[in-house]
């Protein structure tokens, strides 16, 4: 967490509107790369926790592909707000860094359901089988 405070710093509170949207597109960057290592974990490990207990035809797709881009918009649209709302609010050095925080947390959230709904039902698959 060190290393991401560092990178969410703010310099000054007495920021421009250019200034605060520059702050947050430069971290978008950061916020999309997490979002996407994220995702390309969760479909391993979702896919990996429903191997053998689901059984798909030919041409068939475990998850919805369009989902994926999407997703990744609605995710941008949302760090989106981040800044639209930082610029109507009294400016201060802890606004930004915690809207960040906030924000990827709550993506990270929505990325990780769907593999860990795949890993419960697993569990209890393997539970059920040994009792």
């Amino acid at each position: 967490m060190k290393y991401l405070d560092k990178l969410l710093q703010v310099k000054t509170e007495d920021r421009n509107f250019f200034q605060i949207i520059i702050w947050w597109e430069l971290r978008r960057i950061l916020y999309n790369i997490i979002v996407l290592i994220a995702g390309i974990l969760s479909i391993v490990i979702m896919l990996t926790a429903a191997s053998g207990r689901v059984h798909l035809e030919p041409g068939e797709d475990f998850y919805e592909p369009i989902m994926i881009p999407i997703f990744g918009f609605l995710c941008n649209v949302g760090y989106t707000l981040g800044w639209l709302t930082e610029v109507f609010i009294k400016r201060s050095l802890t606004y930004g860094p915690k809207m960040f925080k906030r924000g990827l947390y709550f993506t990270l959230f929505w990325v990780f359901l769907p593999s860990t709904i795949w890993v419960i039902i697993a569990i209890f698959d393997i539970v059920k089988k040994l009792f």
